[in-house]
């Protein structure tokens, strides 16, 4: 059975903001989490009868825009190496060297995200944007925590690569020990 135009009214007003800041913390900007807010409902209401009433709605529309802003990274990513070629046919490899010395941001996280499969983005945007705990991180992707580590010390192996070794210390210290590097 669809969804009732109040029953959806009712929805965005109690969940929006929340879904807002997630996707905010995701894709950086107040105008991308925007659209993910609208995209979300909209799927909401096109999948309204997918939704499993024994669950809370926040928990599916979270997971909903969740994955559409994972999807937006991807597409983020493609777009950008399309430039960053572009650039490269015309100025050449020493156009595209970025400067390491400003630290580690969220911004470079999301690019880093962007090369990452699926279950690594859960992973790192569960315990870097979300703040939760490895154990939490683990059951909400439905791994071991042993799995989880692997996988994320894999993100951090490729992270020293890209960012540099000192960056990506910082990364691990504050991960596993819940301090600011």
């Amino acid at each position: 059975m669809p969804v009732s135009e109040g029953d959806l009214r009712e929805l965005y007003v109690r969940y929006a903001p929340v879904l807002h800041l997630r996707a905010r913390s995701i894709l950086g900007t107040d105008e991308d989490a925007a659209d993910a807010v609208q995209e979300t409902f909209a799927r909401v209401a096109r999948s309204w009868d997918q939704f499993r009433s024994e669950a809370s709605p926040l928990t599916w529309m979270y997971q909903i825009n969740t994955n559409w802003c994972l999807n937006q990274l991807r597409n983020r990513r493609g777009h950008h190496r399309k430039h960053e070629d572009q650039r490269h046919e015309i100025a050449g490899a020493e156009a595209l060297t970025p400067s390491m010395a400003d630290g580690l941001d969220a911004e470079r996280i999301r690019v880093l995200l962007a090369d990452a499969d699926d279950e690594t983005r859960r992973i790192v945007i569960h315990l870097y944007f979300d703040d939760l705990t490895r154990e939490d991180t683990a059951r909400l992707v439905g791994i071991s925590v042993p799995t989880l580590r692997k996988r994320h010390e894999a993100f951090l192996r490729r992270a020293r690569v890209v960012l540099g070794v000192l960056v990506a210390a910082g990364l691990l210290v504050q991960a596993w020990y819940g301090v600011a590097p």
